[in-house]
């Protein structure tokens, strides 16, 4: 009876709220579990997956006829696709009176292949269980179910290419995305993919389940991504090493670049890395067809740990995916990780105007102008506490034009890059990469790195250029306080509000001219060197 309660009002259940499950969760403790606690956050995603399979089934009793396509949940690891699986088994037994028999292919330490029967006996549920059942057993089983009655079968775990025989004429399937339907398949069956979650439900969700903070969630969203299963995880380190182990997974990184909606990479988990999203989780279409879908490496801790095999186009991806997102750490670290590498590609295009402060009630004056970058090699080396002699190299060998730190709390500037004037000379530009609408300023540090640049009179000082997204951001950018940008201009340092493009043509060069960037440490989520932004400035535009 509490099984029925907790299940029967499943399409009636509000988005955004936890609803309690505590029966199902003790039934289904030692048969693959179901929720961690009892307790289950509900998004729009599952809601409408739900209506897809009831509309599917329904229709099909409607029109009294036996053929049911198969519905194959698929999904990136650990999105809940099994704890949506038992929930549609407890409700066809309950509201719509089936015998089910489900199957499950577990890899926990503790348990293994579990058989599960809820059918009706005399109008009675009935019930029984078989753990450690071996395929051969579970095939019998079901075969003889089918001859004394009609009974669906529900398979969890199972790769799609590897069910045996026997268990193919399943009603639903959770598995992973390696799903890969031939034509004459799909007139039986059908893919709905699971997606991913966002940032907004898990700050939901930690809220909600575990009274968690907004920089806690963060915290963790920094490693986990949209896995709710590594969200979870008992502790930061615990997701960590995750993530860490899923990088070194993967053998062909090319893959995790791939916009193919298949992910069939043998050995490569690449969808543990690279988390597939419904678009728009309003229209249910999207949950049916590829084309409604998107694939994102997410986490921003793997994305910073790939950062030397990831190229600008596809960070560029990430960065627009993470702003429509609501993402704003992500974007503005791989906002900042593009520059460096078009930089090092000489791809880079500067565009930079100069820096009025804000008046109110009047608009500031932005005449953008490109800046000629030298061309040359990048380099990347020195650390926030011993930088001196590197930068010295850097601006005596003429081969390298752009230096950015080996660090990731370097004070003030994110990298450095020489310009050539029209008169032929060059000068040096600093420059801070940012998303926020405001964004802070050390002019003390900047008079530092004069020392190194300013090399008796005949030399010309370096300017700092604040870069943003777009040009309206160049025109809405705040520099605080106020007076210490006042006392770098009496420094003699210009200051300038810039944005970047990427230039079309690939140099020869490039890629990356020989920056190495992979032995940068992948910074913990504590000793990132600014707090990331939370918020976007208000225009829409975006690096092109």
């Amino acid at each position: 009876l509490l099984l029925k309660q907790e299940i029967c009002n499943l399409i009636e259940w509000s988005v955004g709220n936890v609803h309690g499950l505590s029966s199902i969760s003790r039934f289904m403790k030692n048969l693959g579990g179901c929720t961690q606690n009892g307790k289950l956050y509900w998004r729009l995603e599952e809601k409408q997956i739900v209506s897809i399979i009831l509309k599917e089934w329904v229709q099909v009793e409607s029109a009294q006829t036996i053929h049911i396509r198969k519905c194959i949940l698929m999904g990136s690891p650990g999105v809940g696709k099994s704890t949506l699986l038992c929930l549609m088994v407890f409700y066809v037994v309950f509201e719509q009176k089936k015998n089910v028999l489900l199957y499950r292919k577990l890899m926990k330490s503790d348990q293994d292949n579990c058989l599960v029967y809820l059918g009706y006996e005399n109008n009675q549920v009935k019930y029984w269980s078989l753990s450690n059942c071996e395929e051969s057993i579970a095939r019998a089983i079901y075969k003889k179910l089918r001859h004394e009655q009609e009974v669906w079968l529900m398979l969890d775990g199972f790769i799609y290419k590897d069910i045996p025989e026997g268990l193919r004429t399943f009603k639903m399937l959770a598995t992973s995305q390696q799903v890969d339907l031939k034509d004459q398949e799909r007139d039986h069956a059908y893919c709905c993919l699971h997606p991913c979650w966002k940032l907004k439900d898990l700050e939901h969700l930690g809220l909600l389940l575990n009274n968690w903070e907004a920089d806690y969630v963060s915290k963790r969203y920094y490693y986990s991504g949209g896995s709710v299963r590594e969200f979870l995880r008992s502790s930061t380190l615990e997701i960590e090493r995750g993530i860490l182990t899923a990088i070194t997974s993967v053998q062909n990184s090319l893959a995790l670049l791939s916009n193919c909606a298949v992910t069939r990479s043998g050995n490569d988990q690449v969808d543990r890395l690279r988390r597939t999203f419904v678009m728009d989780p309003t229209i249910q279409e999207n949950f049916l067809s590829p084309k409604g879908w998107e694939q994102i490496i997410d986490s921003e801790f793997a994305v910073l740990t790939l950062s030397g095999q990831l190229k600008p186009d596809y960070l560029f991806k990430i960065y627009s995916w993470a702003k429509n997102t609501g993402h704003a750490s992500l974007a503005e670290s791989v906002f900042e990780l593009s520059l460096h590498l078009l930089a090092a590609d000489n791809r880079l295009k500067l565009y930079a105007s100069k820096y009025d402060f804000p008046q109110v009630g009047k608009p500031r004056h932005v005449d953008v102008k490109k800046l000629c970058l030298q061309r040359g090699r990048a380099k990347c080396c020195g650390t926030a506490t011993d930088y001196k002699n590197d930068l010295i190299e850097w601006r005596d060998d003429e081969a390298y034009v752009y230096w950015f730190p080996a660090c990731d709390n370097f004070p003030n500037i994110d990298s450095i890059v020489k310009l050539k004037l029209d008169s032929g000379a060059t000068q040096v530009a600093y420059l801070q990469i940012t998303l926020a609408e405001k964004h802070s300023f050390d002019d003390i540090q900047l008079q530092t790195l004069n020392k190194i640049f300013l090399k008796g009179e005949q030399s010309i000082p370096p300017i700092y250029i604040v870069v943003c997204n777009s040009v309206e951001s160049c025109g809405t950018i705040i520099l605080e306080p106020a007076n210490k940008v006042l006392n770098a201009r009496r420094q003699n340092i210009e200051i300038f509000a810039g944005h970047f493009k990427m230039d079309s043509d690939i140099s020869e060069d490039g890629p990356n001219n020989g920056a190495s960037m992979k032995f940068i440490p992948t910074p913990n989520y504590e000793l990132r060197k600014r707090a990331r932004t939370t918020s976007f400035q208000d225009d829409e535009a975006q690096p092109t």
